[in-house]
């Protein structure tokens, strides 16, 4: 099966006034989900990579750099990473906070809090240990060694979002308790408030995202703004943040400690996974959801399209805009809806609108939702009768 370089979300370059230095945010809206490449002199970094790396990887060969290291603020709950591809297949250190080692499957270098990444000659990373999401969330500072090490930008992940911070009830099944991790969110947080106000914040999430409470939609923000905005940021005693933080807790996904799960491991190529998926006609497309046990037929057609004609006991989950780049307004979180209401140990029959079956299966990848076991051959056009 031949696969889709899925559109990058590429939404913005910000760029220094006196260096070729870049940051490339790239953003999907269906998963609220940013990830970044930073590049300066040929050289590049990816910082909370997704899944699928392939527009990655085309962009850097555009842009004629070489990736020289993937740094992941934490274990991710909300989608699975691309690190452990890219390490695999560009020979590049994956860079993880303290205390990551001791769970991770695949091979890491372990940060602790002060080192520097070096970027380049002029730019290097300060790793600020910043605990409160999980035990091992860091922030990366880039700075300017030419300038006296003078902070540019903040790349926070779960930490510090833009009009948030990330939830700390999230590490439970480590041992620990929602109300600990909000005392060292607390600490974390009023460290970062100490930066220069004019350091961009370049979080891994923004609104929509289950990993935050009243996330912003902004791309990126700055510390002077976040001071004077962030609900999080307005607390001088710890006990109020802990309560302000920790009383009317969200509802968690249930594919989000699966998903930590397969970024501990290491989550092997997408592509490898994916071929194992077969199409098929009608009929053996009906036979196979008669005879198979927990199996979920998944159409991913509009509303409208699914109303007026379906397969019985079908769930209906609009894919909705190509590559999950944008959300419409008909459009939902396809993603984080499918892995809310369908299991990772189902077995799924997926229905899709005509020539969208590569990008489906690659969109449910991004979550580790490679339990497709067979897709509908050319999809279902609406109006067309199924036999």
């Amino acid at each position: 099966m031949l696969f889709l370089v899925l559109q990058s979300g590429l939404k913005e370059v910000l760029r220094e006034p006196d260096s070729d230095l870049q940051c490339r945010i790239y953003y999907l809206e269906c998963l609220a989900h940013a990830s970044y490449m930073v590049l300066h002199d040929g050289k590049a970094v990816l910082v909370d990579p997704r899944r699928d790396v392939e527009a990655y990887v085309k962009e850097l060969e555009e842009l004629g750099a070489s990736l020289i290291g993937v740094l992941e603020t934490h274990f991710h709950a909300d989608f699975v990473s691309g690190h452990y591809e890219l390490h695999k297949r560009f020979n590049v250190p994956v860079y993880f906070g303290p205390g990551a080692g001791e769970r991770a499957k695949f091979p890491l270098v372990e940060l602790k809090d002060g080192t520097e990444v070096a970027l380049s000659l002029r730019y290097s990373f300060t790793v600020l240990h910043t605990p409160g999401h999980t035990p091992e969330s860091i922030c990366y500072l880039l700075v300017d060694k030419e300038r006296d090490s003078t902070p540019l930008k903040l790349f926070t992940g779960d930490t510090l979002f833009i009009g948030s911070c990330g939830r700390p009830d999230l590490v439970g099944s480590l041992g620990h308790t929602a109300e600990g991790m909000a005392q060292l969110m607390f600490d974390s947080l009023n460290r970062l408030k100490g930066l220069p106000g004019n350091v961009q914040v370049l979080p891994a999430h923004g609104a929509g995202s289950p990993c935050g409470k009243n996330l912003s939609s902004k791309l990126h923000s700055t510390i002077a703004e976040e001071l004077d905005t962030n609900a999080a940021l307005q607390f001088e005693k710890k006990d109020e943040f802990v309560t302000f933080l920790t009383s009317d807790p969200q509802d968690t996904p249930q594919y989000f400690l699966y998903d930590v799960t397969k970024n501990v491991e290491g989550a092997p190529e997408l592509s490898e996974e994916l071929s194992k998926v077969v199409k098929l006609q009608p009929l053996d497309f009906m036979k196979e959801a008669v005879q198979s046990d927990n199996f979920v037929i998944l159409d991913t057609r509009k509303a409208i399209d699914f109303s007026q004609s379906y397969i019985p006991k079908a769930l209906n989950v609009p894919i909705g805009s190509e590559g999950g780049v944008v959300v419409g307004p008909e459009d939902g979180n396809f993603s984080i809806w499918v892995g809310t209401m369908v299991s990772q140990n189902d077995r799924i029959g997926l229905v899709t609108p005509p020539g969208r079956e590569e990008e489906a299966l690659e969109r449910l990848g991004r979550i580790g939702y490679t339990n497709v076991v067979c897709v509908l051959q050319g999809g279902w056009r609406s109006g067309d009768r199924l036999d």
